[in-house]
This record gives structure tokens, C-alpha cells and sequence, in this order.
């Protein structure tokens, strides 16, 4: 009898155990999916609104629109694993477009031209590296002092913000975002060259590492004996790199150098970083996919509300709320973590 209860305990215990264990699974799928879950539903609902969503021109377009965004996401990715924050990857996709333009206005050889673009960021991201590294500002301060400095110089160069037209555009900038090599877009191309790369250095090189290590914890990374200083300089230059880069494919894509045209993009390039810490499983670490993701979703959204018919003003508001409800699913995920720690 005494055993027939002690197995009755033990299953119930089981039971109960079983059903827990199940529970927490269901929500820590839901708490680690729940971008992904959000996403599939915008989708679907902009599916549902507009008959051309899924047609393949739509999808190319959000693909160029992709290419365009995720390379300033990644410079602010890169900022995020220093630990810090870069508000300049507008202003040097615009300074880089006018650089591009002006030149070849004026009757310059169009290699030249993008040399002396690729200068231009090479600037931006040695400015940021010492404000940061060496005079040890705070990067938010410091870049968006940059960023108006940068804005200030756009506006001057083009008399009060005149655009640069190319008006017939050289064949070779054309290419940059209408051709293709090899049956892909080139600037998909471009940017699946830069994922790797990017991905390469921080996953899977010791460089990337040490990155990493340093926007974790600078005390253990000094006792360490890595030169801390000089990563955060590293992120800082890199990050106006990849911001070169989509300067280029933008200015090939409207065929001008725009002032301040770059600062639609720069927040969705943010949005996009900070959804890389929410998609992560490490410690919010920020990421080169979670990013990628996150540029996706801030191009569909955009594409979607465009397809709707919305008028500006209301998309500023949908980007808005988006990026207010990741940081309430960042704060609850943390909390969530914690709750399981202790």
C-alpha cells in the first residue's frame, strides 16, 4: 500500500515536472522568437494589403534597399560590440556621395573620384577613432558632434544643400548598383562580400575576439594585455568603412550627391544594430546576422508602408514604434534572463 502511494507521488511529481519543463519551453520560444514571430506578422499583413508584395520586382526592391542600409548597420554593430554608439554613418554616406558627384561634376576620372570618397570616410573614421580612443570622449557626444560638423560641410560644399546631379552618369557608377556579375545584383553582391568578411573578422578571428572581449569588460581585457584603446579606435574606423561603402551604392543608385540624404537611413541602420542584441542567445551580444536580420525588417517595413500608400510622416511614426517596441522586448528579455538565473 505504502509503495502504491510512493508511486503515486513520484508519477504526479513527473507529471508536474513534465509540464513545467514544457511550459518554460513555450516561453522561452515565445520570449526568443518574438521578433521573429512579429516579423512573419507584418509580413503577412502587408501581404494580405497589398497584391504586389510578393511579386519579384517588390522583392528586388527591398534586396536593394537592403544593400543600401546594412552597411551603415554594421558600422553601428560595430560601435555596439565597443560599447559604445556611432551617430555618423549618415553624415559619411552623404559626405562620400557629394565627394563621388562633385568630382565627376567637374570633369574628374571616375576612379579618382571614388578614391578621394573612400579618403573622405578613411577621415570620418580616423576623427571618430581619436575623439573616442585617444581623447577618450563619450562616443555619443563625440559623433554626433562629427555628425554636425559633417552636416555643416554637406550644406557648404553644395552652396546651402543644392544637390549634385549626374545627369548623364558615368557608365562604371551606373554599374555599381544596376549592373550584375554573374547573374547577382552587384550591390547584393557587394553586400554578401561584406557579411562574410565582417563575420570572418568577428567570429572566427582572434581580432574579433579580443573586439569583443573589450566591450565586455576593459579591466580583464587590460590584465589580459590587449590594447584596448586601440580596438575601440578599430571599431570606430571600420564602422565609417562600411559606411563608405553604402555611401557609394547609394550615390550610384540616385545618380547625385544629396546633402543629409544619408539620414534617412541612418536610423534604420540603428534600429537594425540594436535588433542584432535582442535576436542574440549570447548575453545580448551584437552580431553581423542579427544585424543583416534586422536591416530586413527595417526595409520591409518600409517597402510595405511605401506600398500602402502612407504618407511620410506616418512611416517616421511606424519606424518609431518599432524601434520603441524592440527596446520593451530587450528590457522584458532581460528581465526574463534574470528571473531564470535566480
Amino acid at each position: 500500500m505504502l509503495w502504491g502511494v510512493v508511486k503515486l507521488s513520484n508519477s504526479k511529481s513527473s507529471v508536474i515536472s513534465t509540464s513545467s519543463t514544457t511550459s518554460r519551453k513555450a516561453i522561452d520560444f515565445l520570449v526568443n522568437g518574438s521578433i521573429i514571430i512579429g516579423f512573419v506578422g507584418v509580413v503577412i499583413f502587408f501581404a494580405i494589403t497589398s497584391s504586389s508584395f510578393f511579386k519579384w520586382d517588390n522583392i528586388s526592391d527591398i534586396l536593394l534597399r537592403l544593400s543600401i542600409t546594412t552597411p551603415a548597420a554594421y558600422g553601428v554593430m560595430l560601435a555596439l560590440v565597443a560599447k559604445g554608439i556611432d551617430l555618423t554613418p549618415g553624415t559619411t554616406m552623404g559626405l562620400v556621395g557629394i565627394t563621388v558627384a562633385s568630382g565627376v561634376a567637374a570633369g574628374m576620372n571616375f576612379g579618382l573620384s571614388i578614391l578621394l570618397a573612400i579618403l573622405v570616410g578613411v577621415a570620418v573614421g580616423l576623427v571618430n577613432a581619436f575623439l573616442i580612443a585617444k581623447a577618450n570622449l563619450n562616443p555619443f557626444i563625440a559623433t554626433i558632434s562629427v555628425l554636425f560638423i559633417g552636416n555643416s560641410i554637406e550644406k557648404s560644399v553644395t552652396r546651402g544643400g543644392l544637390p549634385v546631379y549626374l545627369y548623364p552618369a558615368p557608365p562604371a557608377l551606373n554599374q555599381i548598383y544596376r549592373g550584375s556579375t554573374l547573374g547577382i545584383p552587384n550591390p547584393i553582391l557587394i553586400l554578401i562580400i561584406l557579411t562574410l568578411l565582417l563575420y570572418l573578422f568577428l567570429e572566427k578571428s582572434k581580432y574579433g575576439r579580443r573586439l569583443y572581449a573589450c566591450g565586455e569588460s576593459i579591466k580583464a581585457s587590460r590584465a589580459s594585455g590587449i590594447p584596448v584603446r586601440l580596438y575601440y579606435g578599430a571599431a570606430y574606423f571600420i564602422s565609417a568603412l562600411c559606411a563608405t561603402i553604402g555611401g557609394v551604392i547609394l550615390c550610384s543608385q540616385i545618380r547625385s550627391g544629396q546633402p543629409l540624404v544619408g539620414h534617412s537611413y541612418m536610423w534604420d541602420a540603428i534600429g537594425a544594430a540594436y535588433l542584432s542584441t535582442i535576436m542574440s542567445r549570447r548575453n545580448f551580444r551584437p552580431n553581423v546576422f542579427g544585424t543583416l536580420f534586422g536591416a530586413v525588417v527595417m526595409a520591409t517595413v518600409a517597402n510595405g508602408l511605401t506600398l500602402m500608400g502612407l504618407a511620410f510622416y506616418w512611416k517616421e511614426f511606424a519606424k518609431g514604434l518599432i524601434i520603441l517596441i524592440m527596446l520593451l522586448v530587450s528590457v522584458m528579455k532581460k528581465r526574463y534572463e534574470r528571473s531564470r538565473l535566480f
